[in-house]
């Protein structure tokens, strides 16, 4: 009996410990089609830039702001802090996300205010209410060696998308409740703050690439969280 099929059995028990980095799954991949077109740059300009790990502060006077372009979408501001030291070396990693973006659902990618790129090496995270979210440069080439920056994007991108009208509303809980499990541990573990991210990955892939997940995840779902899915699968 597989892994998977041994925990299928243990059906309150998640799947995983988290969606991307505790999974070998290539949930959306480089390959896949996007709707990226361009990347303007527009300067240097005073930004905030919160997420910073020296003690610059929050203001950024230098950051450096490129704007990506897609098809039949409205752009998204790409900010990169001034410690870059230059254009070039923050342009390199302006590209490296703008493909990336470029792979996420039009209406989700249209939630999103800006992106903030710090040099450095920390977890991404997002600001719901803010409309953005927050990336490193080391952590960014990690995530790409290891195939997990789309998904990454994905995720943080799902918090703007979500949280704010749905992660702690009556009907997510009630689905949570009714449901009872939940598909990775870091989701049980914050279930105000990252079920819906978590979850909502596997969904997507379940919807756009049907087979790309195993038959035994995708039974799992069905089974141990019917109502989230059948939720979140109206979206994609």
């Amino acid at each position: 009996m597989s892994k998977v099929a041994h925990k299928i059995k243990e059906e309150t028990k998640p799947l995983f410990r988290t969606s991307i980095t505790a999974t070998e799954i290539d949930f959306i991949r480089e390959t896949d089609n996007d709707a990226f077109l361009n990347l303007k740059y527009i300067g240097q300009h005073t930004k905030e830039m919160p997420g910073g790990l020296s003690d610059e502060g929050l203001i950024d006077n230098g950051t450096y702001v490129f704007k990506a372009h897609f098809s039949n979408d409205k752009s998204v501001e790409i900010w990169l802090h001034s410690s870059f030291g230059n254009k070039k070396k923050a342009k390199a990693y302006a590209d490296k996300l703008t493909s990336r973006l470029g792979k996420l659902p039009s209406f989700m990618r249209n939630t999103l205010n800006h992106v903030v790129i710090h040099t450095g090496d920390h977890t991404a995270f997002a600001e719901d209410v803010g409309g953005f979210f927050v990336l490193y440069s080391d952590n960014m080439d990690t995530r790409i060696r290891n195939n997990d920056l789309e998904e990454t994007v994905f995720h943080e991108t799902s918090h703007v998308t979500f949280d704010l009208k749905y992660a702690k509303s009556k009907m997510w809980k009630k689905n949570q409740a009714t449901d009872k499990a939940f598909i990775t541990e870091y989701a049980k573990s914050k279930p105000y703050q990252e079920d819906i991210a978590e979850t909502a990955l596997f969904v997507y892939t379940m919807k756009t690439n049907p087979n790309r997940l195993s038959k035994e995840i995708e039974q799992w779902i069905k089974i141990n969280i019917p109502n989230r899915y059948k939720f979140l699968e109206m979206f994609f």
